[in-house]
């Protein structure tokens, strides 16, 4: 599965350099819906959701990858990958 889709990755905005929105647990990505609209004449606005929420792929939740925060921190350097 790719990182966008397991992530729910969405873009906002065509121009200008990318910022990643992030989203605190127990939230998903539309907490920013009343941020981004400010953003998005100046820059290529990320959103996504973590592994386990929102709109993400559930099934891609594993223990020994979410033990820690560093398997979070891995799918926000893969989506910047992608």
């Amino acid at each position: 599965m790719s990182v966008l889709a397991r992530n729910n990755v969405q873009t906002e905005g065509r121009s200008g350099s990318p910022i990643v929105f992030a989203h605190g647990f127990g939230c998903d990505e539309n907490m920013w819906r009343r941020v981004t609209p400010h953003f998005v004449d100046s820059f290529r606005v990320v959103l996504f959701d973590h592994v386990g929420a929102g709109n993400s792929d559930v099934s891609a939740w594993s223990p020994e990858r979410y033990q820690s925060l560093d398997g979070y921190a891995e799918d926000v350097v893969e989506i910047d990958l992608a």
